[in-house]
């Protein structure tokens, strides 16, 4: 989970250098970096290798940054459609 989260990190870094259909490659990377994070999140639940309040803590995090990323996705999405 740790490194998942840290290249999403690195890729949002990355992402905020670049513009266009590059940018936008690399958002729609971090997506499916943030649903394997979600998905991690959800099995280290089931297994028991969370504390009951952690996994509410971690997945209300993954979703606000779901939402941000939503955003910014949203927004490159329409700066890419501008002639």
């Amino acid at each position: 989970m740790e490194q998942t989260a840290l290249e999403i990190l690195e890729l949002a870094l990355l992402a905020r250098t670049k513009i266009g259909p590059s940018q936008l490659l690399i958002l729609n990377k971090i997506d499916i970096k943030l649903k394997m994070l979600k998905l991690f999140i959800r099995l280290s639940a089931e297994l028991k290798s969370l504390a009951g309040g952690t996994y509410a803590e971690l997945e209300g995090r993954v979703l606000e940054i779901g939402r941000m990323l939503g955003g910014w996705l949203k927004t490159a999405k329409g700066r890419d459609l501008r002639p």
